[in-house]
């Protein structure tokens, strides 16, 4: 397999040296390129690249992760590491990458900096997601006992309640939620819950309506989580729609009308954007963008009930949030467009 047009480029900019950092912004584009068009040959060939500055290159991660292998991941640890401990000018990516390329002899490493700081922490949950942890059973469950009931803890955690094999923590995850997590450190249990799978769909729809939950709040970040979350139940966006405007004639709370259809348009505006969440079990097929498009703006016209007409309907005369429906709806008729265009040059 050839390289990707994007990768050569990349390689070509930096044939000098590392890229200069005005030209940290150009690689990152490039990058999302690969991740979404590249291979296994494009992360063989950048992996040089990322271990000469790991800082520098840090947007070449997430091709690390998706197109690497079990070797590649073997090599990136072995000169990433240094005395049981990520080295401190290493990204923490690293962490989640090697773990989702399967690589199990990370797992001690992994769970040793799962008590860190955020970032670190969470690259640390997400990597021992995609890894067996039979031995950390006992270990997570006791950590997860430690913070349950907490409003703040590493956030990250309770995506590994799964791990432990105790079907009881999915019902112990809502509860937290519910009842103490501070809504700026719930995203891993919005996930967590996610990832128990059928016996959580009922949970995870109840909780992403829940405004108490602010599931899909974009200042937290809770929003990206839910979101993978949705891809992991395989909940796909004009099944919400449909269940959202069942929920907008049952009730006449305005202020849960109006959080509600803000969730669906933000959940919307991420799958429009294609956003990469790196949780493999999140990569399931969505509905195309034209699927979307069709459900959201055209299908429902003779009912009244395109997202446009029950955005008025809801938000009365707010412009502002007019014109986020006014711009999501521009961006689908554009990614279904690019879709389309796609397709077309994998026929030829």
């Amino acid at each position: 397999m050839t390289l990707s047009p994007a990768t050569q480029a990349i390689l070509d900019r930096c044939a000098d040296g590392d890229a200069p950092e005005a030209a940290r912004q150009w690689e990152s584009l490039a990058a999302e390129a690969v991740l979404r068009h590249g291979g296994p040959t494009d992360a063989e060939a950048l992996l040089p690249l990322f271990l000469s500055a790991p800082a520098a290159h840090e947007a070449l991660i997430p091709v690390l992760a998706r197109h690497g292998d079990r070797p590649l991941a073997a090599r990136l640890l072995e000169a990433t590491v240094e005395g049981g401990r990520l080295r401190e000018d290493v990204p923490s990516g690293v962490l989640h990458a090697v773990g989702r390329l399967g690589y199990t002899p990370a797992t001690p490493l992994l769970w040793e900096h799962v008590d860190s700081s955020y970032d670190v922490s969470k690259d640390a949950c997400l990597g021992l997601l995609h890894l067996p942890c039979e031995e950390l059973r006992g270990p997570i469950a006791e950590a997860l006992e430690k913070h349950e009931g907490s409003a703040l803890f590493p956030e990250f955690l309770p995506v590994l309640a799964p791990k432990t094999e105790d079907p009881a923590w999915l019902e112990r995850l809502v509860a937290w939620g519910e009842d103490a997590a501070s809504v700026d450190c719930n995203g891993g249990l919005i996930l967590g819950v996610s990832l128990y799978g059928d016996p959580a769909r009922a949970a995870f729809t109840r909780l992403l309506w829940d405004t108490h939950w602010e599931a899909c709040g974009t200042g937290t970040g809770s929003a990206l989580w839910t979101y993978a979350g949705t891809r992991v139940l395989g909940l796909g966006l004009p099944e919400l729609y449909a269940d959202l405007r069942a929920r907008l004639q049952a009730s006449a709370d305005r202020n849960g009308q109006w959080e509600a259809l803000r969730s669906l348009i933000t959940l919307a505006r991420l799958r429009c954007a294609d956003v990469w969440t790196g949780v493999r079990a999140a990569e399931v097929q969505p509905e195309s963008c034209d699927a979307l498009y069709s459900a959201l703006f055209t299908s429902a016209v003779d009912d009244g009930d395109t997202l446009t007409e029950v955005a008025d309907q809801v938000f009365g005369g707010d412009d502002h949030l007019s014109d986020e429906v006014f711009h999501l709806e521009a961006a689908l008729r554009t990614a279904a467009a690019h879709e389309w265009a796609l397709r077309a040059a994998a026929s030829r």
